[in-house]
């Protein structure tokens, strides 16, 4: 071990070692694109042809040709244009047609005019158009490679897909996506004092809160995980569960243990299985955190790694969302931007003990002038209850003591992780 890596990291150098240690750990297959949501491209995806693939009209209305708009008052109607049924006639100087919405634009016409804006009149044999307005040259013309040109990268490497980037790649005939594997994460929860929900609770038990969290925010995310459980306080049983865990997983994921107390082995197993990259972060809630390699590898020859988080809730949360995900989330292949943050008034004067990071559970409180944030009561590292009440964190600096009201403090909004 070294030691100067297992002094107190600040937690810009304990996210920077964390990004810089890891790269994405798990291989790739096809799947149906309907499949795709929320899955992680694995190369990047160029439109093989532009969208539009035609020049078409955004408007129910009359197609014409502007020029002819210096001669013409009125437009001799020649035929019509629907959607996936084109004009099959030729532009004739003086002409217009009647056209729907997604049709093609033919050739010879550049202007749609809304139906709301022409008058038809019949003479003769013919229907006469005329216009209340004068448009500008290609008015609710959707043009040919205005969305998508052919050739652009869509997506890169990386990308997560939404929703409407499924529909986008339908938009170019894509059937079939190569994305990466789900990064497998196996979790537990360590301490003689936990017990499942739904069990009846000794008066020395608490019920185990972290892994159902914990599984919970990996899930949003698309991580496929392995739960191994509640482990006892008990060295053979974590190396056990340890042993397990390598054998299934690429990440292990423990809840306590990782602290310095008497019953805290979760430290001294991962030395006998693997290295201890650094344990303890300046930030509060959550200084005592591990993060190390095993030495078993995975398929693509990685060493498998290892998450320790905090054992009390909150701390095991911010931790988790702070710290370990940006690299589960870079270990899975994806390109891991940090969530923009702000710069808001505070609506309440906060102070805090220099030498740490502090992430606070804070409340969005919009007034008549400004948006401010609201330090939520309760604050402590067991209240789990404030997160359900918050919109995000206030970042205080780790040297930084007093703020007052309406002074400029960094706010980060939740993610999907925490939604």
């Amino acid at each position: 071990m070294n030691e100067q890596k297992l002094s107190l990291l600040s937690f810009d150098e304990a996210v920077t070692t964390l990004l810089e240690d890891n790269i994405p750990f798990v291989g790739a297959e096809a799947i149906p694109l309907h499949n795709a949501k929320q899955r992680i491209l694995a190369c990047d995806i160029s439109a093989p042809f532009d969208v539009p693939g035609y020049n078409n009209s955004a408007m129910d209305g009359y197609a014409i040709r502007h020029e002819d708009l210096q001669q013409f008052t009125q437009f001799e109607l020649i035929g019509s244009a629907l959607a996936g049924h084109p004009f099959e006639g030729k532009w004739q100087l003086g002409s217009c047609i009647r056209i729907m919405t997604g049709a093609a634009i033919p050739e010879g016409f550049d202007t749609v005019i809304m139906q709301e804006q022409a008058i038809s009149q019949s003479e003769g044999d013919k229907t006469l158009v005329q216009f209340s307005i004068t448009p500008k040259r290609l008015d609710h013309v959707r043009q040919q490679g205005e969305d998508i040109a052919s050739g652009a990268i869509l997506f890169e490497q990386g990308k997560r897909l939404k929703a409407t980037d499924i529909g986008m790649l339908a938009s170019i005939g894509i059937a079939t996506v190569s994305v990466f594997n789900p990064l497998k994460v196996a979790i537990l929860s360590t301490g003689d004092e936990l017990c499942e929900p739904g069990t009846l609770k000794r008066a020395s038990e608490i019920y185990d809160i972290n892994r159902y969290t914990t599984r919970a925010i990996l899930e949003n995310l698309g991580f496929e995980v392995v739960d191994l459980g509640i482990i006892p306080d008990d060295p053979a049983a974590i190396t056990s569960a340890f042993k397990l865990a390598l054998s299934s997983a690429d990440v292990v994921l423990s809840s306590g243990g990782v602290s310095v107390g008497a019953a805290d082995h979760t430290k001294t197993v991962l030395n006998e299985l693997g290295n201890m990259q650094f344990w303890k972060v300046a930030i509060k809630p959550g200084k005592p955190f591990a993060y190390g390699h095993f030495h078993t590898c995975n398929q693509q020859g990685h060493n498998k790694r290892f998450f320790g988080l905090p054992g009390n809730p909150v701390s095991s949360v911010v931790t988790l969302h702070q710290l370990a995900l940006p690299a589960l989330r870079k270990m899975a292949g994806e390109n891991t931007t940090l969530v923009p943050s702000q710069r808001l008034p505070l609506a309440v004067s906060i102070t805090k003990k220099p030498g740490r990071m502090e992430f606070i559970r804070a409340a969005l409180e919009t007034g008549p002038t400004a948006t401010k944030v609201t330090p939520l009561q309760g604050q402590g590292s067991g209240i789990l209850s404030t997160f359900s009440h918050s919109n995000g964190y206030i970042v205080l600096e780790a040297e930084g003591t007093h703020w007052q009201e309406n002074d400029l403090v960094t706010y980060i909004p939740f993610d999907q992780a925490l939604n």
